[in-house]
């Protein structure tokens, strides 16, 4: 016979539903839902749609789940296929409820609601998710993965009078994931409810009492929240009660009852599918203004135009205009498991016979498809090309930007080496990093010029265009001005009011021809404002009694923190007849190596109106350079004992954290009198 149990006030199988209408008042009060999942560079962020937790859910009891559900989410990247599966360890009870089914919580948050009848406080329930491709039908690790489970709570039911405390059931909790290799990981906690415990199993730590949480609410002390910092293909959550108590339900000892969790995948992270867009231009006029083109992206797999569909792929216009919008696929997405064609069809009487083809694809930074075969066209996951076929009649294009190589520095200064500059990869390197960095705008006078290259012989007939507003520039050539020649050379013409003094590249790029190429585009030129100039100067000086022997024994510090110090404060009360030691530091603050750096100092004269009339000359120790003797000192500095000018001979700085600084120190004395 049973032991008779004494209630626990307002506690048992009925109050866990009597108590829904009160804590459902409170909700607004508990609602916290997940951030967006931040992602991986090149990454994008997703979540389950209402549409995804239909699809693998079930309304049955017991529940038909779904298999290979091709995942929606919220970005429609539609190659991502789920499957759910259940595993019972132990036994169900038959006459319970047995739910894996869709449902809505508070906030119109989606959720999996797992509802189950255990035997026994020994028995759990698995519900796995496992990723596939359905490009490649194998295994899909998503990155990032993270979920919370709701409605973790405990009925406390009463105690017998020999003090057993019974329940109805305590909600516990297991999350594991498996990455593509086999390997089971656990995910890191990001939230809590106060009550639960801090380490899987999750569960309510009180032994003594009720913790119950309203069904479909989103209770924060009934929720945890979990994330995987490696990619997985599969996630477990099981569930089960807390087999450290004693059960009770409707006179069966040990026998739980009926009892649920909400599931949700708060979001995951995946490598896009690869887009493509493929457009149409015209170097030269039409033949005939009646001409029009067709671009086409085929299947090499069956031959098949895979954008036949697309109303905007055929051109309109006349001359070498393309109507905006019309020879075009738009951007749209592509298999990476397979091979495309670029090419394209005529329109009407045009024959193709009368134009050259020429292709050309930037990936979504703005650099340029390197080796490009346009019948074996090939993208993988993350991939984002835009490719352009330019028709001429038999002409050549040679283009670029002139670009702001600041790498996406604001506020510039031309002393700051800070991390914006130091830990900068875009700032001052040389390449146009679009679309970080953008095209220098039309100035007056700014120009780039076509022509010969030094040195070499024959007649060519330089050509000069203004840059556009997007810093923007295109040469189109005959064969009959190209001629033989097997190079060309562009060259920027800055205006003398230019803003963007600063050049990181040459002024003047040599463009190499090749036989049956024609269009030749990223001969980019980068400048920078002078703010941004990659060289740096720091002054710092060191005062003294005039008694120094030995210039290396300065110690270094700026802020002046030790006496023996140089220091980028300003000199004060200094007494004419004491020496100042000077340490000058160059520093390449950029990613390009910078040659032919000199130096000079000139030291105060009497001449000098900021140097309130006292002479400085170069005193003993004899100046040094830090890095063993380098910079090193030209023959024309100023020498010992005279006023003038300190010079150091030409040296370099690379881009590397040993190359890119170094420093010279020397030592003056003030003059004694205003006249010496």
């Amino acid at each position: 016979m049973n032991p008779s149990i004494i209630p626990s006030t307002l506690k048992s199988r009925v109050t866990r539903w009597i108590a829904l209408p009160s804590l459902l008042i409170l909700l607004p009060n508990y609602l916290a839902f997940a951030a967006i999942t931040t992602c991986p560079a090149g990454y994008i962020s997703d979540e389950f749609s209402n549409t995804d937790y239909s699809n693998l859910g079930s309304t049955a009891s017991p529940p038909i789940l779904g298999v290979n559900q091709l995942l929606n989410g919220l970005k429609s990247e539609s190659y991502i296929i789920a499957s759910n599966s259940l595993i019972t360890t132990g036994n169900l009870d038959a006459g319970g409820s047995n739910f894996y089914r869709p449902k809505t919580l508070a906030g119109n948050l989606q959720s999996f609601e797992f509802f189950q009848d255990f035997t026994n406080k020994g028995s759990s329930r698995t519900a796995s998710y496992t990723f596939k491709n359905s490009f490649t039908n194998e295994s899909q690790a998503l990155n990032n993965v993270s979920l919370s489970i709701y409605d973790i709570d405990v009925n406390y039911i009463g105690s017998t009078s020999s003090g057993t405390r019974y329940f109805e059931f305590s909600d516990q909790v297991t999350i594991t994931g498996v990455t593509s290799s086999g390997t089971s990981v656990t995910p890191t906690l990001k939230y809590r409810g106060t009550g639960i415990t801090t380490t899987a199993p999750y569960r309510q730590t009180t032994t003594t009492s009720s913790v119950l949480c309203s069904t479909d609410s989103v209770d924060e002390k009934c929720k945890v929240s979990v994330a995987f910092d490696q990619p997985v293909v599969r996630v477990d959550v099981t569930y089960g009660n807390n087999p450290d108590l004693n059960y009770y339900d409707f006179s069966n000892l040990g026998n739980p009852g009926d009892q649920l969790i909400n599931i949700v995948f708060d979001g995951y992270c995946y490598l896009p599918q690869p887009r493509l867009t493929y457009t149409k231009a015209l170097s030269t006029s039409r033949k005939t203004n009646t001409d029009q083109f067709t671009v086409q992206i085929k299947d090499n797999a069956d031959n098949s135009v895979v954008t036949s569909g697309i109303t905007s792929v055929t051109t309109t216009g006349t001359n070498n205009a393309v109507t905006t919008g019309t020879g075009t696929t738009g951007t749209f997405k592509v298999n990476p498991t397979k091979t495309y064609t670029l090419t394209e069809a005529v329109s009407g009487s045009t024959n193709l016979a009368d134009y050259t083809a020429l292709y050309a694809c930037r990936k979504s930074d703005g650099t340029s498809v390197s080796t490009l075969d346009p019948k074996n066209l090939k993208l993988t996951y993350g991939d984002n090309w835009t490719c352009t076929i330019t028709n001429g009649r038999s002409n050549y294009v040679f283009s670029g930007t002139v670009f702001n190589d600041n790498g996406n520095v604001l506020n510039p200064s031309k002393d700051d080496i800070s991390s914006k500059y130091l830990n900068n990869s875009l700032y001052f390197n040389g390449k146009y990093d679009s679309p970080t960095e953008s095209g220098i705008p039309f100035t007056t006078g700014h120009t780039i010029t076509l022509n010969k290259c030094t040195g070499d012989s024959g007649t060519f007939s330089p050509q000069t265009v203004n840059i556009g507003n997007d810093g923007t520039y295109s040469f189109s050539l005959t064969p009959a001005q190209v001629g033989s020649y097997t190079r060309l050379c562009v060259t920027q013409n800055e205006p003398s009011n230019y803003t963007y003094s600063v050049d990181t590249t040459s002024n003047v790029l040599q463009i190499d021809i090749t036989n049956s190429k024609y269009n030749y585009p990223s001969n980019d030129f980068g400048d920078v404002v002078q703010e941004n100039a990659a060289l740096v100067l720091i002054k710092s000086q060191y005062v003294h009694d005039c008694s120094l022997n030995n210039l290396a024994t300065i110690g270094v510090n700026y802020d002046g923190s030790a006496s023996s110090a140089y220091s980028t404060k300003p000199i004060s009360n200094i007494i004419p007849g004491q020496c100042i030691a000077y340490r000058i530091e160059a520093i390449n603050r950029g990613n390009v190596s910078l040659a032919d750096i000199v130096i000079k100092d000139t030291l105060q004269s009497k001449n000098d109106s900021n140097s309130s009339l006292i002479t400085s000359t170069l005193a003993n120790p004899t100046p040094i350079g830090e890095n063993s003797g380098t910079p090193s000192f030209a023959t024309n500095s100023v020498s010992i004992g005279n006023n003038g000018t300190v010079t150091t001979n030409s040296f370099s700085l690379g881009t590397t954290t040993t190359t890119r600084r170094q420093a010279i120190r020397f030592n003056t004395k003030y003059g004694t009198t205003i006249s010496n």
